[in-house]
């Protein structure tokens, strides 16, 4: 896990899921393995009104200055019901060596924005989470690297939304800080 974690710190998102998912694809077949070869660029456009909303609600009518976004998907691997992701500004930038400074945000969203599409695997979250299936060790592991990528899924849905707005939209002129809930070592920021 720590060669995945050393190439999303290096910005390298399609060579982290492709890794994920060739290991993935080397265990025995479980409902974790529907996730390979499915990303979330469905969203992106949903993506992009959110975090227009967020930017202007924060920079003027809150009158704040957006340095950083930090975008968390919520604790999704306990939280199965719904995944969605929230927003959080920073009045400063901030390195990921130190995660101290997620906790002092100047702003945040008052809604969050639900991912579709991988349903599926909520439900096999709660099979997995009910049935103690974490007491399986090759069970255990199918899950850890579909935990790994779902993140990896929201950082490229990400990376190729901000890649698109650059010129478009002042939050694309920020950094974005992305990762889920409990998941902040792996971290990655899109420039």
């Amino acid at each position: 896990m720590e060669q995945i974690e050393s190439l999303i710190q290096a910005g390298k998102i399609e060579e982290a899921i492709r890794e994920t998912e060739t290991r993935l694809s080397e265990l025995q077949q479980t409902d974790f393995h529907q996730i390979i070869g499915k990303d979330l660029l469905h969203l992106q456009s949903g993506l992009v009104k959110f975090l227009n909303e967020f930017y202007e609600t924060i920079e003027v009518d809150e009158q704040l200055d957006i340095k950083a976004i930090y975008i968390e998907m919520n604790s999704f691997s306990t939280q199965y019901q719904r995944w969605f992701i929230h927003l959080l500004s920073y009045d400063s930038q901030h390195s990921i060596e130190n995660l101290d400074w997620l906790k002092e945000f100047t702003g945040e969203s008052e809604s969050s924005m639900t991912i579709t599409g991988y349903e599926p695997l909520q439900e096999a979250n709660q099979r997995y989470m009910q049935s103690e299936g974490y007491r399986d060790n090759d069970l255990r592991q199918a899950c850890e690297l579909h935990e790994y990528l779902v993140i990896l899924r929201l950082q490229e849905l990400v990376k190729l939304t901000v890649t698109a707005s650059k010129g478009k939209a002042a939050w694309a002129s920020v950094p974005l800080f992305v990762a889920a809930h409990d998941f902040e070592d792996l971290m990655y920021v899109a420039k």
